[in-house]
């Protein structure tokens, strides 16, 4: 019966998780009926993609979370763990999207933007925030039994990177934010690629032991600037690899050219992952 000793485990996080899920659909369901709008009438009368959007990223991300902490915690001693560290994973994520929209996306009323205005642009960016917050949480809750306070000051610390993140993109990339209110996707997958890019690479960072806190400081500083500096480079070399004549900046946020925006995602995302494996 060894086989079965095997599985054990496993099904029981996936059913755990599949419990989840239904969780995470009722609390979404409130959220949004507070908010002033049904998600069942938006997703399925109105056919909502960007709605749909929102709430697969948030999700996810809240998986992330938790298999970032319960496998930190080995936590695998029962119920009552797992439902601890799923209710922590779920209000960090909550958390996150208050502090990505006020502070990432100032300039738009994301539900306004996202229910009503049905835009799938806006919406890619704020689920890309769900999955970089994801990789941030598992980050900064890497030790976290050595003091949870410890592990939610990273984690702040953490979100105010990728917040500075998303400011660098938006100074670089001018008219990103008019691309995003006009729909523009592939300036929102653009976009999300870049952050979900620099969540890995704080969570990274900020994971690990403490070294004290100038030094982990210091590190966490030397880290993002270096992986700031190899995005840059990317971005250069992705340029080199078009046409000539083609400028992929200019597909991307003039021409809508999503297949570009997906190139540029996946450089931004492939050499991130290289850059954060050890």
């Amino acid at each position: 019966m060894e086989w079965l000793s095997v599985i054990i485990g496993p099904l029981c996080m996936a059913g755990g998780v599949l419990g989840l899920l239904l969780v995470l659909a009722a609390f979404l369901w409130i959220i949004g009926k507070v908010e002033g709008y049904d998600p069942a009438k938006e997703i399925f009368l109105r056919d909502n993609a960007a709605l749909g959007i929102r709430y697969a990223f948030y999700t996810i991300a809240v998986v992330f979370a938790l298999l970032g902490i319960f496998d930190r915690a080995q936590g695998d001693s029962g119920a009552v763990d797992f439902l601890l560290h799923a209710l922590l994973a779920a209000l960090l994520i909550h958390l996150s999207r208050y502090l990505n929209d006020w502070l990432i996306l100032y300039d738009f009323d994301n539900n306004r933007e996202v229910v009503r205005e049905k835009n799938i642009s806006v919406a890619i960016v704020e689920g890309s925030t769900y999955l970089a917050s994801a990789y941030i949480v598992g980050g900064a809750f890497y030790d976290w039994e050595s003091g949870l306070w410890l592990a939610v000051v990273w984690f702040l610390i953490g979100q105010s990177l990728l917040i500075l993140l998303g400011s660098l993109y938006r100074l670089f990339e001018r008219g990103a934010s008019k691309a995003l209110d006009d729909h523009n996707v592939a300036v929102g997958v653009s976009l999300g690629g870049f952050l979900v890019s620099g969540g890995i690479a704080c969570g990274a960072v900020i994971s690990g032991p403490s070294q004290g806190w100038r030094q982990d400081l210091l590190t966490v500083m030397a880290y993002v600037a270096t992986w700031i500096g190899l995005m840059l480079a990317a971005h250069v070399i992705a340029d080199l690899l078009m046409y000539r004549s083609v400028r992929l900046r200019d597909e991307v946020v003039q021409q809508r050219n999503i297949a570009a925006a997906l190139f540029k995602a996946v450089i931004f995302l492939s050499v991130t992952l290289a850059y954060t494996h050890i």
